[in-house]
């Protein structure tokens, strides 16, 4: 299992910095995998990550209403078996002034994805 983490950023621009990470830390994993299709995996990530981050968006921005010029640091914990790409954690911080918003966020979005806690 890994674990990636976008850092600090605006939530305007959390999607490419998640999309950045995750996919650096898939390359990684498929260099030492060579029996691997990289192309499937790396599309199929891809795919999920669109997902993803519309799903992301959704909660902070339009249930939250969160600002666009939040901060935001998302952890997320991964596994890749055979091609398939399945999240295992999520943790979501939202610096705000309503600190709570980061804890309900989380278990919205661990909802939406079935993650068990």
């Amino acid at each position: 299992m890994s674990t990636v983490k976008t850092g600090p950023v605006r939530l305007s621009g959390y999607a490419i910095k998640l999309r950045r990470v995750v996919n650096a830390s898939v390359s990684s994993y498929l260099r030492s995998k060579p029996e691997v299709s990289k192309k499937d995996v790396q599309r199929r990530v891809n795919e999920f990550l669109t997902n993803l981050n519309k799903i992301i968006y959704e909660v902070l921005v339009e249930k939250y209403m969160a600002p666009k010029d939040a901060i935001v640091n998302i952890e997320l914990e991964y596994e890749i078996a055979d091609t398939e790409f399945k999240i295992r954690n999520l943790k979501v911080d939202l610096y705000e002034l309503n600190t709570s918003i980061s804890d309900e966020a989380t278990a919205e979005l661990k909802k939406i994805l079935g993650i068990q806690t």
